[in-house]
C-alpha cells in the first residue's frame, strides 16, 4: 500500500509481484520472468523454448522458428546453428540435418537435400560433398554415391548419371573414368560393353578401339583365335575365298609358284604332276616316250594305243604307224616295219 491511511492493501499488478510483507511498493518482473495474475510474491521464469525480453511482462513470448531456447529464465533464443534447423516454435532444442541433407547457414527453418551428383553421409552438416570422378548420383537427398557399373565410367565429379562405353570400347570393372579400347586382334560391337571378343579364326584386326574383324583376304589364312595379321599362303598353296583359316594345296597337275596365290597354275598339255603341293613348273614332267598328256593340269601320262606310238618326250599325242609299218603293243616308242612276205 503506497498511501497512508488506507483500510486495505493494493495487489501487486499483472507483471509485478511483492516477496514480503509490509511493502509500499511493488516491483517489475525482471527480464526473464514474467507474471499473468495479479496479488503475487514473485514472477514465473520463461520456459525453456520461451523468453521475455524485457521487464514488466505478463506473458512469455515463444521462440521463434530457426531459433530456440534450452535454459529457463532467458531473455532471448538463439540462432539454430549451421548444420541444424528448427521448424516450429517454442522449441527447446535444435536439430540436426539428417543424413544426405545440410545447412550452411544460421537461423534455418529446415536443411536442403544433397543434390544430384552429390551426398551427405553424416548428420549435422554444413555443406554437401560433390560424387568423386567414377562415382554418379542420380537422385536428391542421397548419403552416398553409386560406382560407375562395369561397361560404363564417370570421367568427372559431380556427376549425376554414368555414361555407356561406346562400341569398339569396354570396361569390365567398377568405379571406372574412362573405357578400354578394345585391343587389336580384339572387338567390340555393343555399347556398355564389360568384355572385348576375340577375334575368330578367318578373321583379323591389326588396330585397337574396332567394333568388328575382318575378313583374311584371299591368298591368306588365319588359323588362330585373337589374331593382329593374316598370313600369307606359301608356295605350293592357294586360297581362293576370304576368311579362311588354312591355305589348299596346289593340287596334282598344277603348282604354286609365287606367294599369297588366290589360284593354281595347271601344268601344261605335253607334261604331268602326279603330286599335289608342287611349288614350281619344274615339278610338272615331260610325257615320256611312248606315252602323251593332250590336256592341261593332268595328274597322269597317257600310254599310245597298240598302232600309235611316240618317240619323243613331252608330247600331247601320238603317231599312227606307217603303212608298211604297224605297232603291236602300247607306250611303243617305234613302229616296226612289215617283214618280206606281209
Amino acid at each position: 500500500q503506497a498511501s497512508t491511511g488506507q483500510s486495505a492493501c493494493t495487489d501487486a499488478s499483472a507483471g509485478y509481484y511483492v516477496p514480503t510483507t509490509g511493502q509500499t511498493t511493488q516491483t517489475e518482473c525482471a527480464a526473464g520472468t514474467y507474471q499473468a495474475s495479479t496479488g503475487q510474491s514473485s514472477c514465473t521464469d520463461a520456459s525453456a523454448g520461451y523468453y521475455v525480453p524485457t521487464t514488466g511482462q505478463t506473458t512469455q513470448t515463444e521462440c521463434a522458428v530457426g531459433t530456440y531456447q534450452a535454459s529457463t529464465g532467458q531473455t532471448s533464443c538463439d540462432t539454430a546453428s549451421a548444420g541444424y534447423y528448427v521448424g516450429s516454435t517454442a522449441q527447446s532444442t535444435q536439430t540436426a540435418c539428417s543424413i544426405g541433407t545440410y545447412q550452411p547457414n544460421t537461423g534455418q527453418t529446415s536443411c536442403l537435400d544433397a543434390d544430384t551428383g552429390h551426398y551427405v553421409e553424416l548428420t549435422a552438416q554444413i555443406e554437401q560433398v560433390a560424387c568423386n570422378a567414377g562415382f554418379y548420383q542420380d537422385i536428391n537427398g542421397a548419403h552416398f554415391c553409386y560406382y560407375a557399373t562395369a561397361g560404363h565410367y564417370v570421367e568427372s565429379s559431380a556427376a549425376s548419371y554414368q555414361t555407356d562405353c561406346v562400341i569398339g570400347t569396354y570396361q569390365p570393372n567398377t568405379g571406372q573414368t574412362s573405357c578400354l579400347d578394345a585391343d587389336s586382334g580384339h572387338y567390340v560391337n555393343t555399347a556398355a560393353s564389360t568384355i572385348q571378343t576375340a577375334c575368330a579364326i578367318g578373321t583379323y584386326q591389326p588396330n585397337t578401339g574396332q567394333t568388328s574383324c575382318t575378313d583374311s583376304s584371299a591368298g591368306y589364312y588365319v588359323d588362330t583365335t585373337a589374331s593382329t595379321t593374316q598370313t600369307e599362303c606359301a608356295v605350293g598353296t592357294f586360297q581362293a575365298n576370304n576368311g579362311q583359316t588354312s591355305c589348299d594345296d596346289a593340287d596334282a597337275g598344277h603348282y604354286v609358284a609365287v606367294t599369297a596365290s588366290t589360284t593354281q597354275e595347271e601344268c601344261p598339255a605335253g607334261t604331268y604332276n602326279v603330286n599335289t603341293g608342287s611349288i614350281s613348273s619344274d615339278d610338272c614332267l615331260d610325257a615320256d616316250a611312248g606315252y602323251y598328256v593332250d590336256s592341261t593340269g593332268s595328274d597322269s601320262q597317257t600310254a599310245c594305243a597298240a598302232g600309235t606310238y611316240q618317240s619323243a618326250t613331252g608330247q600331247t599325242s601320238c603317231a599312227d604307224a606307217n603303212p608298211g609299218y604297224y605297232v603291236d603293243s602300247t607306250a611303243s616308242t617305234t613302229q616296226t616295219a612289215c617283214a618280206a612276205g606281209t
